[in-house]
């Protein structure tokens, strides 16, 4: 017999975005037989986790935590959570306002199936991170972009989101700071869009995975913003700031009233987060100071040291990231795009990036170079680039 139809998810969801990875994979490959690959592509930090995580989560299984968890997340570690966020943001949050998820990524998917549906429209900021297409395709509502501009870094436009607005809008998606782009919005352009969206009753869904690696100012969040709760979600990890990529923890921040849906849907989804992997996050939040800022020191020098080198590679333009982990750079001068350079890079050079289409069309001439490996190899990358470029600019 022939096999039964599948729904119309598959078709949705298989967004060119999602062949973004193919390149890193290649890498991979390469790497596993052989070839000295320098893998500057997929975001995961070369450091491991802290000591004291892992011996919380070791000690967590030693005692059994082993079970099922609460569907919203571990009652500590919802209430350690609630507590460091109401000092970042400077609101009275409780553990009723926190839903914990496997990574931002699940909370990402989550929220927006409660949020739209076939029909309905949200605005992304372009470039954007390349899941968030399949996010929104997935809910069956349509992704409208507001493209930002490269020649003042894709700061925040508000009159070109606002332009876009229109009577199927629902939903505004940001990320500060920005993948790939390193952006952080100031708190005047977010006040303007929390703004907007309250005005035009539209939720705001803003990706804080970043939050910590700011670099250059202080970072700014609409949650800041008095009211935010009413109609703002703020998603955040330890995947970046504690080097906990591979632990699949991170968190929601909504209203009471939205976390209770979320916590219905964590049951049809996956059913909570393992226990010991709460247990070990809990000491990660209780060591935030004893980790984080060297995390985002680390990053700091490996961004002034790698970006300067690549600033002084004829015909590459650098786009210096303000937070996050990424370089964002432009090498149209060459003649070619993003993608017909990732792969010559990574055949000639050993060195794996991420193309950048998968951020947009307004990248496709871009590349997306990570800032996960040592000063060390961050120098050599450097230096086989250069030699890569001259070559190919002779070519």
């Amino acid at each position: 017999m022939k096999a039964p139809p599948l729904s119309s998810l598959p078709g949705r969801i298989s967004v060119p975005q999602a062949k973004v990875w193919e390149l890193t994979n290649r890498g991979i490959e390469m790497d596993a037989q052989g070839a000295d690959i320098i893998h500057l592509g997929i975001g995961d930090p070369d450091m491991d986790t802290h000591h004291s995580i892992v011996a919380a989560a070791t000690l967590s299984l030693n005692q059994g935590r082993t079970h099922y968890p609460p569907l919203s997340g571990e009652p500590k570690l919802r209430s350690e959570i609630a507590k460091f966020c109401s000092s970042f943001y400077g609101q009275e949050l409780s553990s009723a306002h926190i839903t914990v998820f496997p990574g931002v990524q699940a909370a990402l998917y989550a929220n927006f199936q409660c949020l739209v549906e076939q029909g309905d429209e949200v605005i992304l900021l372009e470039p954007c991170y390349a899941t968030y297409p399949a996010v929104i395709a997935a809910t069956g509502a349509t992704a409208v972009y507001a493209e930002l501009d490269s020649s003042n870094g894709f700061r925040l436009d508000i009159a070109r989101v606002e332009s876009l607005v229109n009577s199927k809008t629902r939903a505004i998606l940001i990320n500060s700071p920005a993948n790939p782009s390193g952006m952080v919005y100031s708190a005047s352009e977010l006040r303007a869009l929390l703004d907007l969206c309250q005005q035009q009753s539209l939720w705001l869904v803003a990706d804080e995975v970043y939050a910590d690696l700011v670099y250059d100012d202080l970072f700014s969040s609409a949650l800041s913003c008095s009211n935010a709760l009413n109609n703002v979600i703020v998603l955040r990890s330890f995947s970046k700031s504690h080097a906990m990529t591979g632990w699949r923890i991170g968190w929601s921040i909504t209203s009471p009233s939205l976390a209770g849906i979320l916590e219905n849907l964590s049951q049809a989804m996956f059913f909570g987060v393992s226990q010991f992997t709460q247990d070990a996050a809990i000491i990660g939040l209780k060591n935030f100071n004893q980790i984080v800022p060297h995390t985002r020191q680390t990053y700091l020098t490996r961004r002034n040291n790698f970006c300067k080198k690549l600033e002084q590679i004829p015909k590459l333009k650098i786009v210096r990231p303000q937070g996050g982990m990424f370089a964002l750079v432009d090498v149209s001068a060459l003649g070619c795009d993003g993608e017909q350079f990732a792969n010559r890079l990574l055949d000639n050079a050993g060195i794996s990036v991420v193309p950048g289409f998968a951020f947009g069309n307004s990248t496709k001439n871009c590349v997306r170079i990570g800032l996960c490996q040592s000063i060390e190899r961050l120098d050599e990358a450097a230096k086989r680039l250069e030699i890569f470029v001259r070559e190919y600019d002779n070519k």
